[in-house]
């Protein structure tokens, strides 16, 4: 192929996806920057492409039935942990503050020319809700596969005989880290958090193409 098509190629049609956050205290913004992907998120795109609908009953999948995505139940949680690099097999925070936040929002955005995509999840805690103490590290958990499954990993197409269905093998779901900053990788400054005004946390997942 011409090399000039290759490098139009390249320029015009690579999508590109990153992960960023804010952090406020109360109005002002803290902290930003890009977050930290674990092998859980990635690999649960990338099964989101093979997998057909869930059965929540049986635990198994099914051609119909509820769907349960990314952002089932999804939650985020803040740690006290200042050191630790971020690392794709993170389960959880280092020393997480289990505290859920008082507020759970997730919007979504696209640009008139299709050209961007875009999630926010935007967590909130309300003042005295996570006792004055410093802040190191944030989480965002998400809906995701537990990554166990052999690669390559292939999915016939479901059918019925006599009325039984024949399922695609999958790795169940549950709550885990999705997404990790930390001061501990230099994405933001250790927070002395005096607990006075709202913690807020923001996550955009962006998706240009």
């Amino acid at each position: 192929m011409n090399p000039k098509i290759d490098e139009r190629i390249k320029e015009e049609y690579e999508a590109k996806i990153t992960g960023k956050f804010k952090i406020k205290i109360g109005d002002k913004t803290v902290a930003k920057g890009k977050n930290k992907w674990t092998r859980y998120f990635v690999s649960s795109l990338v099964q989101s492409l093979y997998n057909s609908f869930w059965d929540v009953d049986c635990g198994r999948y099914y051609t119909t039935r509820t769907a349960r995505l990314m952002s089932y139940n999804h939650t985020a949680r803040v740690g006290t942990d200042v050191s630790t690099p971020s690392s794709p097999d993170m389960a959880d925070l280092v020393s997480k503050i289990d505290i859920a936040p008082d507020i759970k929002v997730v919007v979504i955005f696209k640009e008139l020319d299709y050209s961007e995509y875009r999630s926010r999840h935007r967590y909130a805690w309300y003042p005295g809700t996570i006792p004055a103490q410093t802040i190191g590290e944030f989480g965002v958990y998400l809906y995701l596969s537990d990554d166990s499954w052999s690669s390559p990993q292939e999915n016939t197409q479901l059918y019925y005989i006599d009325h039984v269905s024949l399922i695609v093998p999958y790795v169940n779901p549950a709550l885990r880290l999705g997404a990790r900053v930390s001061s501990g990788d230099g994405d933001f400054d250790p927070i002395d958090y005096d607990s006075s005004e709202a913690l807020i946390f923001e996550w955009y997942v962006t998706i240009k193409f």
